[in-house]
């Protein structure tokens, strides 16, 4: 133990008495530093991305609370319907459309024979999204339409659903008003 304590006292000797080596080995202990310290704090980016996805789903999941509520409105308002629950299901999420910058290219070339031509033609397509930088670093693409998810059926449960007259008029205002099929509406009777 005695050997390696004058071992480690010669080396900080040599290092303070090297100007240049002592600015290198600081210059390490500062980056070792510094790397760990980023290890430790999490960047608002890696926050951002995480949370991204969540953030879809949870917009399609307002989407479709927000469906049902007006639905639930729009089928109690009918007459003997009473009270009414209503679930919506999506197909897809939320997709986005975004803006491209689009080139074309066309070659037309044409070879003679004995007595005909011969033409070919060769096109090529091009496409290049519009990116905008925002927070710093972070790319995103230039949006121009968000399309909304598809939904892909309705279940409807009213105190009057037995009613052949009230199933009639449901089904009617649901199939208008998101313009789907009536084999994507089911109609029930609520339980007492």
């Amino acid at each position: 133990m005695g050997a390696f304590r004058e071992k480690g006292k010669k080396l900080l000797e040599s290092i303070k008495a090297d100007k240049k080596l002592t600015i290198i080995v600081l210059v390490g202990l500062a980056g070792i530093l510094l790397l760990l310290i980023s290890e430790l704090i999490p960047l608002p980016e890696k926050q951002e991305a995480e949370q991204a996805p969540e953030e879809t789903t949870q917009t399609e999941y307002h989407y479709a609370q927000d469906i049902e509520k007006r639905l639930s409105e729009i089928v109690s308002s009918i007459e003997g319907a009473g009270k009414t629950k209503v679930m919506v299901t999506l197909e897809n999420g939320v997709e986005s459309v975004y803006a491209a910058d689009e080139r074309t290219a066309s070659e037309r070339t044409s070879e003679g024979k004995n007595e005909g031509m011969e033409i070919n033609e060769r096109s090529s397509e091009e496409n290049e999204y519009i990116i905008l930088q925002s927070n710093g670093s972070r790319d995103e693409g230039l949006v121009i339409k968000v399309i909304q998810p598809k939904i892909r059926g309705v279940a409807i449960v009213c105190e009057g659903g037995d009613s052949a007259y009230v199933r009639q008029h449901v089904m009617q205002a649901v199939t208008a008003v998101l313009d789907i099929g009536a084999s994507r509406v089911s109609i029930s009777r609520m339980a007492s």
